[in-house]
């Protein structure tokens, strides 16, 4: 059956996000990218116009850890789509070294405080949805994330704790966001299984080298947006009462971090709130 939905798909040029966009793309979803370097992003156009020739496809580009970015590319999307059916934030980000935004730890501030900035100013069109879905994909190493290193500089600091801290704050992100979103749109956060993606492919260290060896035995793309794809395409109906929750292998599943409260969501929104009012004007 082909559909008339728009979907706004963050890393869409390679990964989960390709075989994400790629699924869609097959269905008829009308399909906006979001990509850092704008030759991947014509790549990802052209790819996925040949899956489906009939769909409309367009890349737009943005560097999430660049908020000036974030913003001009948001108004850019708002202002062609001002209907957007799904928001899929799937964009990962693991650096090669240890960087920071100011204060913020890059990893992070791209994973969470660029992906807010991107949903809050695409909540205008998401609203004009007759039932509409953001979608954040977090981690399974989520439980090594740490509240308390949040939004600060942290001596000695490791690439494998910034990036789980990113994805705790994926999860804390979805919490709250459910309690402010109007009542057609809902949210949800997953962790997509251990895939085989040029995840941390430069980086150095000892997680890294694991992932590394061990990354032949790791799960397809096609398999680890799997759950990605059930949040965007299922009937709401089979999301009953789920708004706000973390789904594994398309399941609702329990979290593992102590830092996941109710506060700490709170807490965390209104901390990125500050940094994000400047682009919010």
């Amino acid at each position: 059956m082909t559909s008339t939905k728009t979907v706004v798909i963050t890393g869409a040029n390679a990964g989960i996000g390709f075989a994400t966009a790629e699924s869609l793309a097959a269905k008829g979803y009308t399909i906006v990218t979001i990509c850092r370097d704008a030759d991947k992003g014509a790549a990802t156009v052209a790819r996925l116009n040949q899956i489906n020739p009939n769909i409309q496809v367009e890349n737009f580009v943005a560097d999430l850890s660049d908020l000036t970015t974030v913003k001009a590319v948001a108004l850019a999307i708002r202002a062609k789509y001002p209907v957007i059916d799904r928001l899929i934030n799937n964009a990962g980000y693991y650096p090669a070294v240890i960087e920071y935004v100011g204060e913020i730890e890059k990893t992070f501030y791209a994973s969470h405080v660029g992906h807010m900035l991107l949903t809050k100013l695409l909540t205008t069109s998401l609203e004009r949805a007759t039932e509409a879905r953001v979608i954040n994909v977090s981690s399974g190493v989520h439980p090594m994330g740490r509240y308390a290193r949040f939004l600060k500089r942290i001596e000695g600091l490791t690439l494998p704790q910034a990036y789980a801290d990113a994805k705790l704050a994926n999860i804390l992100f979805t919490m709250e966001l459910a309690k402010r979103l109007p009542r057609q749109i809902t949210t949800y956060s997953l962790h997509p299984g251990v895939v085989r993606t040029n995840f941390a492919k430069g980086s150095s260290g000892l997680f890294a080298t694991f992932v590394d060896i061990f990354r032949p035995f790791f799960i397809s793309p096609e398999k680890g947006a799997a759950t990605s794809l059930y949040l965007t395409d299922v009937s709401i109906e089979k999301l009953t009462s789920r708004n706000g929750q973390y789904f594994a292998k398309s399941k609702p599943t329990k979290t593992n971090n102590k830092d996941l409260t109710d506060q700490n969501a709170l807490t965390l929104w209104n901390k990125s709130e500050e940094i994000l009012k400047p682009f919010l004007m």
